[in-house]
């Protein structure tokens, strides 16, 4: 599975749009988030499940949010769902 936050030199066609969640819970939260960058690789793990779901090689204009709540830290990982042609 490629994952990219740009575009990618293949042909493909767009499939749809994919996300991928991971919360951290408050026993993260205290160190001030120094270790939210640690939980990306799971934000993309899901993500590319997600594209993996619907068939898909490659996500593409992958972009990232992180929130934080009271007891907990959100990533949101998005992007675009292709298949190679």
């Amino acid at each position: 599975m490629i994952l990219s936050t740009g575009d990618i030199k293949q042909d493909y066609e767009v499939v749809d749009v994919v996300f991928g969640v991971q919360v951290i819970r408050s026993h993260f939260f205290r160190s001030g988030g120094r270790e939210t960058l640690k939980f990306l690789p799971e934000a993309n793990n899901k993500l590319a499940d997600a594209a993996e779901a619907k068939g898909c090689d490659a996500v593409i204009w992958i972009d990232y949010d992180f929130a934080r709540e009271k007891d907990v830290q959100i990533i949101t990982a998005y992007g675009t769902a292709v298949k190679f042609k």
